[in-house]
C-alpha cells in the first residue's frame, strides 16, 4: 500500500509523561491554554506552568492532605472557612475527624473526570495518567442512570467534577459506595457552600478543592518529594478507560494505554502540521478531541483556546482568532449551510460563486488568492482559520470542496475509540476527494469480505488498537478476528494508490428482502446535498425489508422562503425533490416515501445522530398505522 508521510524526526517517546516534559523544555514560556472565565476575563497558562501544575497535583493525589471532612467539626462545633481559591486552612491546624478514616493516597485508583474542557480538567487528566492511576473521562451530559452505570462499571474510586456539577452529582453519590473522594474543580460561590455542607454530612467519602490540592502538591515538590515524578509508568497497562458514545445505546468501556495514545500522536504528526493556535470545540471526554487535538497540540507547541460552550463557537472563533480547529462533519455542514444562507439573503450568492470560479482558475496556475477574495467570509470566523481537522463521521465531498474553495483546508480523517482513535488521515499535501486519507504508520488495514465494488469491513491491526473492553471478555473476543484483527464495523475500500474510503456502517447496512444490500449513508448524502432545505436525514427500511424510507428534519427559514408554510406543502415539495434524487440511484435504492420530523434528531455529544432511536420510532409508527 502506497503511503505518504512527513519525515518523523521524533525523539524517543514512550508515554505521556515524556510528551509533557518535552513540551515543558521546548515551549516553556509559550502559552499552552487560554480559557474564558467571565464575559470580560480570560485566563492563560504556559507550557511550563501547565507541566508544573501536573506535577503538583499528581504529587498531592499520591500524598493526600487532610480533606474538608477533617476540618468540618473542630471542637466547639464551629465550621472553618472553606475557599475555592487555594487559601484553605492548613491541615496541620485541624482537629482529628470523627468521620471514616481519610484516604492517604489515590495511587492506583480509577479516577473519573466530569466536566467540560478546561485547564483544570486537563491538569487532572495528565496527573492521573502520568503516575497516579487510570483516568475515566465521563460525559457530563449523560442521564443520571447511565452515568451511575458507567461509574460503577469502571470501578471509580474518586471523582473530579466541576463546581457547577456538584449539585447534580450529590444525589448520585449514595449509589456509588466505592467512590471515596470527590475533588471539585473551578468551584466558586454556591458550589463551595455545597462542598462545605457535603464535607460535614457525608461521612463515607472525602472532599477536596482542586486549588488546595495543587497548593499542597507544590509544597511537597519544593520539599523534593518525587513520589509522582518517579512513579513507574507501564506503557502497555490500561491507564485510560473511555466509554463509547453509544449511538446504538450500548456503552462499552474501551481500555487504552500510553502505547496506544503515543502511537496515534506520532502518526498524526507525520501526516499533519499543526498551526500555531487551535480552538478546542468538541467534548473532551471523547478520544478524538483528547488525543488528536489536545495531546497532538501539546507535542507541536500549539496554543489551544478553549471554547466554553457549543452555542458560542461563532463568537469564540471571532474572539480567539484561531488558525485551526477540530470539528465533526455535522458542524462543518452547518457552517457551510449558514454561509450559503447568509450570502443568498444578502444577495451575494452569485458574487460568491463567481469568486470561487475565478479563484479556482488562478489556483491552476499556482496563484492562491482565496484569503484575499473571501476575506469578509473568513473574518466572520476570526480571520485566521485556515485548517479544520474533521472526524467522527464521513465528511461530504461538497462540504469539503466549499470550505477549500474559500480558503479553509479540511483534513478528513477516520478512526474509532477502539483505535485510540485514529486509523487514517489526509496529509499536508496528499489527498483525494472523498477519501479519509492514508493509514497511519505502524498500522495495517485490510478489507474483509469485499463485494463487487471492493467494499467490505475495515479491519485494523497495530499499536493503536485497544487492550479490550473493560470487564467484557465476551464482547472483546467478538470484536477481534481469530487472527487478531480488530473489526471496526465500518464499510469501505482502498483504492490502487492506498487511499481509504468509507461507505457506511456494517450495523446500519440495510439488507432488503430481495437480498440487495443498501448503505443508508450513501442515500442520505444524496438527499442532504441535493435538497438544500433538508437539515438532517435518516434512511431506513421497514420491518420486512421490502422498501426504503426516509425521515427528514427541515430548515424552517428556508421552507418559509420557498413558500412552504404548512406540513402538507412541505411534504409534497419534499417528495417532488426526493423523486429527483431517486433518478440518480439504482431502482432498489429508491425511496418509497418520506416523513418530516418536527424536531431535530437526538444526538450524542459528538453530534452523531442516534439512528437506532429514530428508526425504531419510525418503524413503531408504521406498525401502528398498518
Amino acid at each position: 500500500m502506497k503511503r505518504f508521510y512527513r519525515i518523523p524526526n521524533l525523539m524517543k517517546v514512550s508515554d505521556l509523561r515524556d510528551v509533557i516534559n518535552y513540551a515543558k523544555r521546548r515551549y516553556a514560556s509559550k502559552i499552552a491554554y487560554r480559557q474564558i472565565e467571565t464575559p470580560i476575563y480570560e485566563s492563560a497558562i504556559t507550557f511550563r506552568g501547565f507541566a508544573d501544575n501536573i506535577s503538583a497535583l499528581g504529587t498531592a493525589l499520591m500524598r493526600l492532605p487532610k480533606p474538608f471532612s477533617s476540618t468540618a467539626r473542630p471542637e466547639g462545633g464551629a465550621t472553618p472557612a472553606v475557599s475555592g481559591s487555594g487559601d484553605e486552612q492548613s491541615s496541620s491546624a485541624t482537629t482529628p475527624s470523627t468521620a471514616t478514616t481519610s484516604l492517604t493516597t489515590l495511587s492506583g485508583s480509577h479516577i473519573a473526570l466530569i466536566g467540560g474542557t478546561s485547564i483544570e480538567w486537563l491538569t487532572a487528566f495528565f496527573a492521573t495518567m502520568n503516575g497516579v492511576g487510570c483516568a475515566v473521562p465521563i460525559d457530563r451530559l449523560l442521564d443520571p442512570d447511565t452515568m451511575v452505570a458507567q461509574l460503577v462499571l469502571a470501578d471509580v474510586d474518586a471523582i473530579f467534577c466541576e463546581g457547577s456539577f456538584l449539585d447534580k452529582l450529590q444525589p448520585l453519590l449514595p449509589r456509588l459506595p466505592k467512590v471515596r473522594a470527590v475533588i471539585v474543580m473551578r468551584g466558586t460561590g454556591s458550589a463551595v457552600d455545597l462542598l462545605k455542607k457535603l464535607s460535614v454530612e457525608d461521612q463515607d467519602r472525602d472532599y477536596y478543592a482542586y486549588t488546595r490540592l495543587v497548593a499542597h502538591g507544590r509544597a511537597l515538590v519544593r520539599a523534593h518529594e518525587t513520589v509522582f515524578t518517579e512513579a513507574p509508568i507501564d506503557a502497555d497497562t490500561m491507564s485510560l478507560l473511555v466509554f463509547t458514545s453509544g449511538t446504538t445505546g450500548a456503552n462499552k468501556g474501551v481500555m487504552l494505554c500510553h502505547r496506544n495514545i503515543v502511537t496515534v500522536m506520532k502518526g498524526a504528526r507525520q501526516l499533519t502540521t499543526f498551526r500555531r493556535t487551535n480552538l478546542s470545540v468538541l467534548p473532551i471526554n471523547h478520544t478524538y478531541e483528547l488525543v488528536c487535538n489536545i495531546i497532538c497540540s501539546i507535542w507541536e507547541g500549539t496554543t489551544v483556546a478553549i471554547n466554553d460552550d457549543l452555542r458560542h463557537v461563532a463568537r469564540n472563533l471571532e474572539h480567539f482568532g484561531p488558525e485551526m480547529s477540530s470539528m465533526v462533519p455535522m458542524m462543518l455542514d452547518l457552517l457551510v449551510r449558514k454561509i450559503t444562507i447568509e450570502s443568498k439573503r444578502n444577495g451575494l450568492w452569485e458574487h460568491l460563486q463567481y469568486g470561487m470560479k475565478v479563484s479556482a482558475a488562478l489556483r491552476l496556475f499556482g496563484i492562491d488568492r482565496r484569503r484575499r477574495f473571501f476575506k469578509p467570509v473568513l473574518q466572520a470566523l476570526g480571520g485566521n482559520l485556515s485548517m479544520v481537522v474533521s472526524g467522527g463521521a464521513p465528511l461530504a465531498h461538497e462540504t469539503e470542496s466549499f470550505l477549500d474553495a474559500i480558503g479553509i483546508d479540511v483534513k478528513n480523517g477516520y478512526g474509532i475509540t477502539e483505535c485510540a482513535p485514529l486509523v487514517a488521515s489526509c496529509g499536508d499535501h496528499y489527498r483525494r476527494a472523498g477519501s479519509v486519507g492514508h493509514v497511519l504508520p505502524n498500522i495495517d488495514v485490510r478489507i474483509a469480505n469485499p463485494d463487487e465494488h471492493g467494499n467490505g469491513e475495515i479491519q485494523v491491526k497495530g499499536d493503536n488498537v485497544m487492550l479490550g473492553y473493560y470487564k467484557m471478555p465476551e464482547d472483546t473476543a467478538t470484536v477481534f478476528t481469530d487472527d487478531g484483527w480488530l473489526r471496526t464495523g465500518d464499510l469501505g475500500h482502498v483504492d490502487k494508490d492506498g487511499y481509504l474510503f468509507l461507505t457506511g456502517r456494517l450495523k446500519n447496512l440495510i439488507i432488503l428482502a430481495n437480498g440487495k444490500n443498501v448503505s443508508p449513508e450513501d442515500i442520505e448524502e444524496h438527499i442532504m446535498h441535493g435538497i438544500d432545505y433538508v437539515r438532517e436525514c435518516v434512511v431506513y427500511s421497514d420491518d420486512a425489508g421490502t422498501g426504503i424510507y426516509a425521515v427528514c428534519f427541515l430548515d424552517d427559514d428556508q421552507c418559509e422562503q420557498l413558500g412552504l408554510h404548512d406540513q402538507q406543502a412541505r411534504h409534497d415539495r419534499l417528495m417532488e425533490d426526493i423523486r429527483i434524487v431517486n433518478r440518480s440511484v439504482p431502482s432498489y435504492k429508491r425511496i418509497a416515501d418520506v416523513s418530516i420530523s418536527d424536531h431535530e434528531f437526538e444526538k450524542t455529544t459528538t453530534q452523531k445522530i442516534r439512528r437506532f432511536k429514530v428508526i425504531e420510532r419510525m418503524r413503531r409508527r408504521g406498525r401502528n398505522d398498518s
